[in-house]
């Protein structure tokens, strides 16, 4: 299974997204598939523009293994 990044961006595949909250705050939990395995990251809210959902290919941006950013494809 492939490790996040600490700085840097993947482009993969969505397989899944679901929201959740921690303290109130939102989240997506996306399953993603990367050339090296498929796993799940966390994404804040604020790093989209629009979410993401299944099926959709889309660039993340890490910090810190972190994502910071998503964005479309």
């Amino acid at each position: 299974m492939p490790q996040p990044p600490m700085m840097g961006t993947w482009d993969v595949l969505v397989l899944d997204a679901r929201p959740f909250s921690i303290h109130g705050d939102s989240y997506l939990e996306l399953t993603i598939r990367h050339p090296q395995g498929d796993l799940t990251v966390r994404v804040p809210a604020h790093a989209w523009k629009v979410p993401p959902a299944g099926g959709d290919r889309v660039r993340l941006s890490f910090l810190m293994g972190q994502v910071t950013a998503v964005q479309a494809m």
